[in-house]
C-alpha cells in the first residue's frame, strides 16, 4: 500500500483524480473492487498538497453517482439480458436483490437510500431501480443523497487524519464494518418479519 502512495504522489494532480473517478465508477460495474480504500487514499493525500479534498469528493460523487446511473440505464433498457447473464448471477445476487425489492416495497425511496450505505448491496440498488421502471430522477434522488454521506465520511475522515496512513486503513476498515453489522441486522429484522407473517398467513 505504501508503493501505491508513492506512485500516487508521483503522479500530476489531474492524473490522481482520474483514477479515483475510474475507481468510483467502476465500483458500481464491480462490486468487490476496494473503490474506498483507493478514494481514502485520495482524500489522504491532500495532507501532502498532492489532491484537494473538496475535489476528491467532487469526482467520486460524480463518476460514481454516473457510473450507477448507467447501469440503471442499462437495467432498464435491457433488464432481461442482463440479469440472465453470467455477470449479474455473480456480482447481482438475488439475496441482494430480494433485500432491496423488500426494503423498497416497505421505505419506499428511503429504502433505497439504505441500501445504498450498505456494503455487498449498495451496487445492485441502481439496477433494481432500472429493472423495476423506476423514474430517472427518483432513483437518482436516494443514489446521490447515499453517496454523497458514503464517501463525503470516507474522505472527510481520510484527510481529517492526515499523516496517519495505517489510522485511515484501519478506519475505512471499522467504517465498512459498521456498515456490514447494519446490513447484517437489517437482514436478520426483515427475515423475522418475513417469518412471523408467513407463520399467521399458514393455516
Amino acid at each position: 500500500m505504501e508503493g501505491m502512495v508513492e506512485w500516487l504522489t508521483g503522479l500530476p494532480p489531474v492524473a490522481v483524480y482520474l483514477v479515483i473517478g475510474l475507481l468510483a465508477a467502476v465500483e458500481n460495474v464491480f462490486p468487490p473492487f476496494p473503490a474506498d480504500t483507493a478514494i481514502a487514499l485520495g482524500a489522504f493525500l491532500s495532507h501532502r498538497g498532492v489532491t484537494d479534498a473538496r475535489i476528491v469528493f467532487a469526482v467520486t460523487l460524480v463518476c460514481n453517482v454516473g457510473g450507477a446511473m448507467g447501469i440503471y440505464w442499462l437495467a432498464a433498457r435491457h433488464s432481461s439480458t442482463l440479469f440472465a447473464s453470467g455477470f449479474a448471477k455473480r456480482f447481482l445476487p438475488e439475496q441482494g436483490l430480494a433485500f432491496v425489492r423488500t426494503e423498497y416495497q416497505r421505505f419506499g425511496l428511503l429504502g433505497l437510500f439504505i441500501g445504498r450505505l450498505l456494503p455487498g448491496f449498495r451496487a445492485v440498488v441502481a439496477p433494481f431501480a432500472g429493472l423495476i421502471h423506476l423514474g430517472p430522477l427518483r432513483a437518482l434522488v436516494p443514489i446521490l443523497f447515499a453517496s454523497a454521506l458514503w464517501y463525503g465520511g470516507i474522505i472527510l475522515g481520510a484527510a481529517m487524519l492526515g499523516e496517519h496512513w495505517e489510522e485511515v486503513l484501519g478506519w475505512v476498515k471499522r467504517f465498512n464494518t459498521v456498515a456490514g453489522i447494519v446490513m447484517l441486522v437489517a437482514i436478520a429484522i426483515g427475515a423475522l418479519f418475513w417469518w412471523r407473517r408467513r407463520r399467521r398467513s399458514t393455516p
